[in-house]
C-alpha cells in the first residue's frame, strides 16, 4: 500500500518519522495508553525508535499507519492505524491520543477520516473497532463516530500475552451518515447511567461489581433448594456460573447494573442484586434480588434494595423501578414493602416458577416523586 497523507480539518494525517521518536517516547509514558493499548509498560525509549522507524514496513504489510499532527503546528497529537486489512470482516482501525490533546475531539474527527478513506478510496464495505472491556472513552469515540458496537468478545483479544474480553463493533458506509457532527448514534442511555460497575456501600454491606471469583456462590445460589422455588435460573455447572459472572460483569449496554451484595470486608458473599430493562424513553427498570441461604433473615436484601434504589435516584435520571414476585413468596413482598416499593397490583399467570408452570406475581414499585422512607 503506497502512503498518503490525509486531512481531517486542522488535523494532518501522514506517516511517522524519525524526528516524531521524542514526541512518541514522551506521549507513550502516558498510564491511561499503557493501561489501553499493546504499547510495552514501562515504554523504552527504544521502543518508540522501533515504531516511527518501522513505520514503513507497517504501511508495505498493508497496515497504514499515521501520525496525527496538528496542521499548523506540527504537533503530534496521536497515532492511528487499519490493521488487519486482509479480514474478510473488514480491517480494525486503532489509535491512541496524546494526554494534552484530550477532549478535543481529535480522536472522533480522525476516525471517521480514516473510515470515509476505507470506504472511499479503498474499496472496503465494513471497518471494525474494539477495546478491552472498560476502556470507556474509546467505546465513546467509536459510538460517537458511528461505529455500532455488537457486543462483548470473550476472552476477545491478547493484550502482552494474556487474553481479555474486549467490546467489539463495526461501521458500514451508510453509519456515516448517521453520525453527522452533533448527531449522536448511540443507543439512547437514561442520564447518568455508568458503563462501568458502581461500588456502594451501607450500613453492613458492600455492594460491588460480580468477579469471576464469585462462580461457585452463583452455583450454590442456583441448586438452592428454596432458591429454585422463585428463581428458576439455569445454571447446571461451574462452567455456566462463570459464564453467568462474566455477564453479570459488564455494564457496557446501558440496560442492566448487577450487584454482589457482599459483607462489609468483602470476605463473604451473601447474594446479589440488580436493575435490568432499563428504559430511556420511560426512564423507567426493574430490579430483583436474591440471598445465599446462609444470609437470609437479617434484612440484607431490603438494606441493599434500599441503598441502590438510593444510588438510582440520586445519581441517574431513573424516575421509576419496578419490582415483581410470586404471590406466595412472602419474603419478597415484605422486602418490597420494607423498602418502600408500593403494591400496585397483580399480574396473572406472568412468570414461571420452578417447575415451569406459569403463576401469578405481585407488581411493586418506587417512583422518584415518592415520600423519603423514614
Amino acid at each position: 500500500m503506497d502512503q498518503v497523507e490525509l486531512r481531517a480539518g486542522d488535523l494532518l494525517l501522514r506517516p511517522f518519522r524519525p524526528e516524531d521518536a521524542d514526541a512518541v517516547f514522551r506521549a507513550c509514558q502516558d498510564e491511561q495508553i499503557q493501561r489501553w493499548t499493546t504499547v510495552p509498560s514501562p515504554y523504552p525509549r527504544e521502543s518508540a525508535d522501533w515504531f516511527v522507524g518501522s513505520c514503513a514496513e507497517f504501511w508495505a504489510a498493508d497496515n497504514p499507519t499515521f501520525a496525527c499532527v496538528d496542521a499548523a503546528t506540527g504537533e503530534l497529537l496521536g497515532s492511528f492505524n487499519l490493521h488487519d486489512c486482509d479480514a474478510e470482516e473488514g480491517p480494525h482501525v486503532g489509535f491512541w491520543v496524546a494526554p494534552q490533546a484530550r477532549g478535543r475531539g481529535v480522536a472522533r474527527e480522525v476516525t471517521r477520516r480514516l473510515a470515509t478513506w476505507a470506504f472511499v478510496d479503498l474499496g472496503f464495505s465494513r471497518v471494525r473497532w474494539a477495546a478491552y472491556v472498560g476502556n470507556t472513552p474509546s467505546r465513546r469515540v467509536a459510538e460517537s463516530a458511528g461505529f455500532v458496537v455488537e457486543g462483548t468478545a470473550r476472552k476477545g483479544l491478547v493484550q502482552r500475552g494474556v487474553r481479555v474480553d474486549a467490546w467489539v463493533g463495526s461501521m458500514l458506509p451508510e453509519d456515516l451518515a448517521r453520525a453527522e457532527p452533533g448527531v449522536s448514534v448511540r443507543v439512547p442511555r437514561v442520564e447518568g447511567w455508568p458503563t462501568e460497575p458502581v461500588e456502594l456501600r451501607s450500613e453492613r454491606l458492600l455492594l460491588r461489581a460480580t468477579r469471576e471469583a464469585d462462580a461457585p456462590a452463583l452455583l450454590a445460589y442456583a441448586q438452592d433448594p428454596v432458591a429454585r422455588i422463585w428463581d428458576p435460573e439455569d445454571t447446571p455447572d461451574l462452567a455456566a456460573a462463570v459464564a453467568r459472572a462474566r455477564r453479570r460483569m459488564d455494564w457496557s449496554a446501558g440496560d442492566i447494573a448487577v450487584w454482589t451484595i457482599a459483607d462489609p470486608d468483602d470476605h463473604d458473599v451473601l447474594g446479589g442484586l440488580q436493575l435490568f430493562d432499563v428504559d430511556a424513553q420511560s426512564r423507567s427498570a426493574i430490579t430483583g434480588y436474591g440471598l445465599m441461604e446462609h444470609a437470609r433473615g437479617n434484612g440484607y436484601a431490603a438494606e441493599a434494595l434500599r441503598r441502590v434504589t438510593d444510588w438510582a435516584f440520586t445519581e441517574t435520571e431513573l424516575h421509576r423501578i419496578a419490582l415483581m414476585h410470586a404471590v406466595g413468596n412472602a419474603a419478597s413482598c415484605a422486602v418490597a414493602t420494607a423498602s418502600g416499593y408500593q403494591l400496585e397490583g397483580t399480574m396473572r399467570q406472568s412468570y414461571p416458577s420452578g417447575g415451569g408452570e406459569l403463576q401469578d406475581n405481585h407488581l411493586h414499585a418506587r417512583l422518584r416523586s415518592d415520600a423519603p422512607l423514614s
